[in-house]
């Protein structure tokens, strides 16, 4: 193993230009001092890690690997070279090269990180977990090692560590990095449940008339749960989150525009025939596979900014700023179908509403909603969860339907969205007016 030479003023120079992002002036002085001493190990391997920087890979290569045959002491020297080799999918070297590095110096961080994902592309599951998990040990206030972990376990199904292992992520992210309700789910969900209650508590006494915080807070006590969340509280939530929506909604793998329009296919309905009203219409996702059938689609929403971004599909032929109970007390028209995907969500109680949409239906026609289901529970109608949104026990959907004059054709139990990776329980429910 040879001797590691002192390293020369130009080599400091050259060190300086790279730091400060000059790379083509410290490429040429990396060159300079190569030409002059070929055995300059530390000079081809700054070559080699700014030659990566830029994408050369090949010549990275060359460069690192010529540096360790010179001098193979530097952990950080292989660590490089394994980045190469990733990026060039050569997985079993990369590999070799990483080891090589931890047992040179096993206590960074990002060296088991690393390691792990190449043993995750070689499918090498058992190996990417105990390199995840050596990196949570070495430092388990950094999120990447539990994020990693998360992604891993959803690859095998194994949903409840990967949820866990999400929410580790969370809480250990710098302060201010997750919004608060997202914090507090974590916490909550780890079973630190007066943490995320006194983070609502603090929230509110800064903003005691946030409607967020005041309805979340309910939530996380579990005491006088509202019967809906407010409106307030509703139009604040789809504001914030208009112009991100639908792409939020892809990544969850959202399925109830999917639902609606595999239901109506079914149906053997004729073009253009049917009066449409979508309640909680949003940004017209579910309006857009309605459309066809429709010769009036009606949307109503609580935020404006949901309802702007809806007017831009030109969609629906009336849109209306309105919570969907007040909307339907107030409207005298009546419809052959009325669409409420994804809003019963935020309402508890449901039989005023479904009274409401009775009323609003013509004979035969027909309600298509969606619903979160309330599971393992006897004697609950609904229940408020931490994230803020409610669920629904099928008892009481059935139940209540009856008692209003509904003929229930189908509930199906599917998977309404994603969360933390891990599919959440739902139901999809079409019923008709018999009059």
């Amino acid at each position: 193993m040879a001797e590691q030479k002192k390293s020369n003023p130009m080599l400091q120079v050259a060190l300086r230009k790279h730091i400060d992002g000059d790379l083509q002036a410290a490429e040429h002085l990396y060159r300079e001092i190569i030409q002059a001493d070929p055995g300059d190990a530390q000079a081809k391997h700054y070559l080699g890690y700014l030659l990566q920087q830029s994408g050369r890979l090949q010549d990275a290569f060359d460069q690192l690997t010529a540096a360790i045959a010179i001098d193979e002491r530097h952990a950080e020297w292989h660590f490089n070279l394994g980045i190469v080799l990733s990026r060039q999918a050569q997985v079993a070297a990369a590999i070799d090269a990483f080891t090589k590095a931890i047992a040179i110096d096993p206590d960074r961080y990002f060296y088991w990180t690393n390691l792990g994902a190449a043993f995750e592309s070689n499918q090498e599951w058992v190996r990417a977990e105990q390199c995840y998990k050596a990196a949570g040990s070495l430092d388990p206030n950094c999120p990447d090692a539990f994020y990693l972990l998360s992604a891993l376990y959803l690859k095998q199904e194994r949903f409840e560590e990967a949820r866990h292992c999400n929410y580790r992520g969370i809480v250990t992210e710098p302060a201010g990095s997750k919004p608060k309700l997202v914090l507090g789910q974590a916490l909550y969900e780890l079973g630190r449940v007066d943490e995320a209650i006194s983070l609502f508590e603090n929230w509110l006494a800064e903003e005691p008339d946030n409607p967020v915080a005041t309805h979340l807070l309910a939530a996380y006590r579990g005491q006088q749960v509202p019967a809906r969340c407010s409106s307030q509280y509703v139009e604040q939530t789809f504001d914030a989150f208009a112009n991100s929506f639908e792409s939020v909604l892809g990544r969850l793998k959202y399925c109830g525009p999917q639902l609606v329009q595999d239901h109506l296919a079914t149906l053997d309905l004729p073009a253009s025939s049917l009066s449409i009203l979508d309640l909680g219409c949003g940004t017209g996702m579910v309006g857009e596979v309605m459309k066809p059938y429709a010769r009036e689609l009606v949307g109503v929403d609580l935020s404006q900014a949901m309802l702007d971004r809806s007017a831009e599909k030109q969609v629906y032929s009336q849109l209306h700023r309105s919570d969907i109970t007040e909307f339907m007390l107030t409207s005298g028209e009546h419809y052959d179908l009325i669409a409420c995907m994804d809003t019963f969500v935020y309402l508890g109680r449901l039989d005023e509403v479904l009274a409401l949409i009775y009323q609003k239906l013509r004979a035969g026609g027909m309600l298509l909603f969606s619903t979160e289901k309330l599971l393992g529970i006897t004697g609950s109608d609904y229940r408020l969860n931490i994230s803020g949104r409610y669920s629904h026990h099928p008892d009481y959907l059935a139940m209540l339907l009856g008692n209003t004059g509904f003929r229930l054709q189908r509930m199906s139990d599917v998977p309404i969205r994603k969360e933390s990776g891990c599919e959440i329980a739902g139901q999809f429910i079409c019923a008709s007016r018999v009059e």
